[in-house]
């Protein structure tokens, strides 16, 4: 039986300079997560601090004839059910959901 006839890898050589070379370019590419290190100007991160979180409704006109319509925050009430307790979260009693309603006096009006 003859041998088998020897193969020819031309790319076999090339295959840790390449890889290198990938890595070493994707190390350059910007990052928009937070695990890089990033110099942020004045501009950048007061445009980000606008970002971050909601802003109140405009409440004119949302709270009938009642004066001042001013928006608030409402805390729902954090009940806890009898029987099976649904959550995605565990049991972690710290999350509550915050909302913004329009408020005159005591009452709350839809924004």
């Amino acid at each position: 039986m003859a041998p088998p006839a020897a193969r020819s890898y031309p790319l076999h050589g090339l295959k840790l300079p390449i890889t290198v070379l990938f890595v070493f370019f994707l190390s350059f590419l910007p990052s928009k997560s937070g695990g890089s290190v990033m110099v942020e100007t004045r501009e950048g991160l007061e445009q980000r601090k606008m970002v971050i979180g909601s802003k109140p409704p405009a409440c004119v006109n949302k709270c009938k004839s009642c004066r001042p319509c001013m928006a608030t925050l409402v805390v729902p009430n954090h009940q806890k059910r009898k029987g099976f307790k649904v959550s995605s979260r565990g049991d972690d009693d710290t999350y509550y959901l915050l909302s913004w309603k329009c408020k005159c006096g005591d009452k709350l009006f839809q924004p």
